[in-house]
């Protein structure tokens, strides 16, 4: 009896802190779902993050068909780079042009943010941003952001959205 009245504790706590556990719809796609969405962005396909409402939210770069089951479950945002734009941009010219570059101090894909983030030490932000320039790189697609504290490289965790096709 007690295991059943903390069930039900914890059942009503969850509901009333997680207004995801509220929904009446599903809180995320299922695989078919997902290979749904998949087949009908194909290079329009920006990425997909949890928004801060716990909502999926999956970017692309211009409107896509999908079932309307599946749109209640998405917020859709409109960007101007594909997924395979960044990635293409990333390995091409970062990667290979700028890796092992003194001022770069990390580089990275930012698909919520929808561009390749720059990270350098505070003092060669300048440097880094006339080097990419200098370079004729666009830098449009790009963010540079100055390196206040020392990195801390952490696991990623599986956010639970749909994962694209391997």
């Amino acid at each position: 009896m007690y295991r059943t009245i903390a069930a039900i504790a914890l059942t009503l706590a969850l509901n009333a802190t997680h207004p995801a556990a509220n929904a009446s719809t599903k809180f995320f796609p299922t695989e078919s779902q997902c290979a749904a969405i998949f087949k009908a962005a194909g290079d329009k396909y920006a990425g997909m993050w949890l928004g801060e409402d716990g909502k999926l939210v999956i970017g692309l770069t211009s409107p896509i068909e999908l079932d309307t089951e599946i749109k209640q479950m998405l917020h859709i945002v409109y960007v101007q780079y594909s997924m395979a734009e960044l990635q293409r941009f990333y390995k091409q010219i970062v990667i290979k042009k700028f890796n092992n570059n003194e001022y770069i101090a990390t580089s990275q894909i930012d698909y919520k943010m929808n561009r390749i983030v720059i990270t350098v030490q505070k003092e060669n932000l300048l440097k880094a941003m006339s080097l990419f320039e200098g370079q004729g790189v666009d830098v449009k697609m790009m963010h540079f952001e100055a390196q206040h504290t020392t990195v801390t490289f952490m696991p990623l965790v599986d956010d639970g959205s749909c994962k694209g096709p391997r």
